[in-house]
């Protein structure tokens, strides 16, 4: 078991001061994920690591498994240390609980050797794992995180997630969103345990020669619309209403491409789709990249047709560049648009969403409007450094 560690408040009262000569000591983050793949609550967890390390936090960030075999790309990407604990393999019940075991293990002795002050755990899975062995393990703060709803989640876990969450062995959620925060509540998280803390993102910056270079390699004309849109490939982003909207479009489409960055399970059948509406040439599979600033750059509109989202980076990037936007009229989704930064339109409903795509089309000056209207809304509301200067009040609260 670890020694909890001391600490002391200092005299500004906000971290710490139990640092070489009297100086705070900044509190040492470890930042738990399940796994390594280009999912929402995986870009919050770099982006922490990255504000934390760049103000001199020690900071480590740590996995269950590398899904996507990113892990080597990260680690050259990134100035803070980024470890695997295990390997998760499909079906194979064996090797998986045994690789839960390796993974308790080598967390444990993780924290005894790094010793944090703090560990966050992002989405549910890692909750669980987090939560218990940082518990175990003497961590004086344990925050888990809320991102959304997880649909695929079995009741057995949801009942031992909120045990856990609701238990000691948590000292706070963080919901992204109050729409996260509702379905936390809906999952029966005790509303005492919940903290709200807005996700933020650095905005995009304009860079017109990485649109250039990145329309032409991606075969998209100077007088093509490129419209894009950016995550997983699973049931909840529901691409399929891009893609069908898109065919919608008719002859008015026929300058229209759309591109879909990201990986995942609906691959194959997102493919499918395309081809049997005859689509090959203006919907493409743009599989995971690690350019999605260039790609914002490149596009012209922006569109999320999700299901269910928590706080969507993004979405949030993409407003910060100045894209119009159509998203699914969800809580967290429309928490960004606000009053004339995007488009609603209901979730899944490709008609809907194509009628949005026409009208953007039609008015050049409106969607122009509309994406200032967003870039001031995301920057002024919700930039990275706001956002994360609050988890470190909250860290620092319950350090004191």
């Amino acid at each position: 078991m670890m020694k909890k560690a001391s600490h002391r408040s200092s005299a500004s009262g906000t971290e710490p001061a139990d640092g070489p000569g009297g100086q705070p000591r900044r509190p040492r983050i470890l930042l738990f994920g399940s796994q390594i793949t280009t999912g929402g609550a995986q870009r919050v967890l770099l982006d922490q690591a990255g504000w934390f390390h760049d103000r001199g936090y020690p900071v480590q960030a740590v996995f269950y498994y590398d899904k996507d075999g990113l892990a080597d790309d990260w680690r050259a990407r990134y100035p803070f240390p980024i470890s695997v604990l295990s390997a998760y393999r499909q079906r194979d019940l064996l090797r998986n609980a045994l690789g839960l075991l390796k993974a308790m293990s080598r967390l444990g002795q993780l924290i005894r050797s790094f010793r944090p002050d703090v560990l966050e755990s992002f989405t549910h899975d890692a909750n669980l794992l987090g939560m218990i062995t940082a518990g175990a393990a003497g961590v004086p703060v344990r925050i888990a995180t809320h991102h959304g709803q997880f649909a695929r989640l079995g009741r057995a876990v949801k009942a031992l997630h909120r045990w856990t969450v609701n238990s000691r062995l948590t000292t706070a959620c963080v919901c992204v969103s109050e729409r996260a925060r509702a379905q936390a509540l809906a999952e029966g998280i005790r509303a005492e345990k919940i903290t709200v803390i807005a996700n933020g993102v650095r905005p995009v910056e304009r860079d017109s020669l990485a649109r250039e270079r990145t329309r032409a390699a991606l075969g998209v004309g100077p007088g093509e619309t490129l419209i894009l849109t950016v995550g997983r490939l699973v049931p909840e982003k529901a691409q399929e209403a891009l893609i069908d909207a898109v065919g919608l479009l008719g002859d008015g489409g026929s300058d229209v491409k759309a591109m879909i960055a990201g990986e995942g399970p609906c691959r194959a059948a997102l493919r499918e789709r395309i081809a049997a509406q005859g689509l090959t040439d203006r919907c493409v599979l743009l599989g995971n990249r690690n350019d999605v600033g260039a790609l914002l750059n490149a596009a012209d509109i922006f569109v999320l047709s999700s299901r269910t989202e928590g706080m969507p980076l993004a979405l949030m990037e993409a407003m910060s560049l100045g894209l119009p936007a159509i998203g699914s009229d969800l809580e967290g989704i429309r928490a960004l648009v606000g009053s004339g930064g995007g488009r609603l339109v209901p979730s899944g409903d490709a008609a809907e969403l194509s009628r949005a795509l026409t009208a953007l089309l039609a008015d050049p000056g409106a969607a122009a409007e509309m994406g200032r209207r967003g870039a001031d809304r995301i920057r002024n509301e919700f930039s990275l450094d706001a956002s994360l200067r609050k988890y470190a009040a909250l860290f620092t609260a319950y350090l004191k």
